[in-house]
């Protein structure tokens, strides 16, 4: 017989029952929805490291195509990025050539674009097929290229904009690379422009170079020059302003011309850096010169030259081959007063006479003897070659594969007379500026 007891205890019990199988439901809900929390939590985190990869990735990009202001250099960091990060199996770029209104692959330039390539560069819109892609490659209104991936697997749509970004940064260095070009071979024009034409004196052989720095705009203060006056006498000049750049250049342009003028009119070497000095004093400018001017009479073999500042000139002949150091006059427009001493000697038929910049023996890690020293063994390996394909060498030996970050300028001279008085020292004058 059930008492009140036991039902009271079946009461209780049951409660209990549905108190625990009602907490095991909460617990269930609860512990699903955690799950969908937590999948959720981790898909946003995958989320953000996949945007924070791709940031850090678009930066990287902005960095590795701004390092160069090379187009080639360019397209090549594009590409190594590309495929470092699997974006593609293969990548490529067509570059726009404006002159001819062309497009070159780089790599495997001699590639044809495709129909699909030059739809995409003329409408500027992206070419999307399940493996392939076409981006162009704009700033503003101007194309610079199309850049065209390739790999097994689809692209995806969420890749699509990512990429079109990736394009979009590359596009950017691409302009500033163009412009930079541009600008390079612009000012490279003006510069070969501003300098001579050498002459063609019988018994006399004369070769001249000049290469720009390979980095920043390619205009310098680097000169040479070479005339022959009324009277036969053959005048040579190199100098160099200070600095780079256009003001550098129109510096130079100024003095050069200031130089051919006051030597033409047949002022020796040193009354005519003692004029150059005072116009170059007389500029709105605080460039200063350096220049070494000679004179050669070709009759009787007799040179005469002046040096403001500049290295010494380079000779070979019957006293063997040594550098002609003289009493050096400061730089031209220092502000203060100097002399400028004229020296004389006399050279023999055969000899060779080297006029050149600092750029040709001055580098970063070495001292400058060492330079010297290196010019000297160039210049008497030259001995039996001919005068241009002895320019050539002695740049060739000099600079190397080395890129350069100053202008360079030669100017090399020999005297091909086929006799000549002995050789022997001369008087020396000076000219002091007043």
């Amino acid at each position: 017989m059930t008492t009140q007891r036991d039902e009271t205890a079946e009461e209780v019990l049951r409660d209990l029952r549905e108190t625990i199988a009602r907490q095991e439901k909460e617990l269930r809900l609860h512990q699903s929805e955690l799950e969908k929390t937590n999948a959720g939590l981790l898909a946003l985190h995958a989320e953000v490291e996949l945007q924070r990869q791709r940031s850090a990735f678009l930066d990287e990009v902005g960095r590795s195509v701004s390092a160069s202001l090379r187009g080639r250099e360019v397209v090549e960091a594009l590409i190594a990025l590309i495929e470092r990060e699997n974006l593609a199996g293969c990548a490529g770029v067509w570059l726009a050539a404006p002159e001819s209104r062309g497009l070159k692959r780089l790599p495997h330039p001699g590639s044809v674009p495709d129909s699909d390539v030059k739809r995409v560069a003329a409408s500027r819109q992206p070419h999307v097929e399940p493996k392939r892609l076409l981006l162009p490659l704009t700033v503003g209104p101007h194309l610079l290229g199309v850049l065209e991936l390739h790999r097994d697997v689809a692209f995806t749509e969420e890749e699509i904009p990512f990429l079109t970004e990736v394009a979009a940064r590359s596009a950017v260095g691409l302009r500033n690379a163009n412009e930079y070009e541009r600008e390079r071979e612009l000012a490279e024009r003006l510069q070969h422009a501003m300098l001579p034409t050498l002459p063609t004196p019988d018994d006399l052989e004369l070769c001249a170079r000049y290469r720009p720095a390979a980095t920043g705009v390619n205009i310098g203060g680097d000169w040479f020059d070479a005339f022959a006056r009324a009277d036969g006498t053959i005048v040579l000049t190199v100098g160099d302003v200070t600095g780079h750049g256009l003001d550098a250049a129109v510096v130079m342009g100024k003095l050069q011309n200031a130089l051919r003028a006051y030597a033409a009119e047949g002022h020796g070497p040193a009354e005519a850096l003692r004029l150059t000095h005072h116009v170059l004093r007389g500029l709105d400018s605080n460039l200063f010169a350096t220049a070494v001017v000679a004179d050669l009479t070709p009759e009787n073999g007799r040179i005469r030259w002046a040096s403001a500042g500049h290295l010494p000139m380079l000779i070979r002949g019957r006293r063997g081959l040594r550098f002609l150091e003289r009493p050096n006059a400061p730089m031209l427009g220092v502000p203060f007063a100097f002399a400028i001493e004229e020296h004389e000697e006399t050279i023999e038929p055969g000899c060779d006479l080297l006029l050149y910049t600092d750029g040709l023996v001055e580098r970063r890690a070495e001292v400058l003897d060492d330079g010297l020293d290196r010019l000297t063994g160039a210049f008497r390996a030259i001995r039996d070659l001919p005068t241009d394909e002895a320019g050539d060498r002695i740049l060739a030996e000099m600079l190397g594969q080395d890129e350069h970050d100053d202008d360079v300028c030669l100017l090399l001279c020999r005297w091909s007379a086929r006799s000549g008085p002995p050789a022997r020292h001369g008087a020396r004058r000076a000219s002091a500026p007043r």
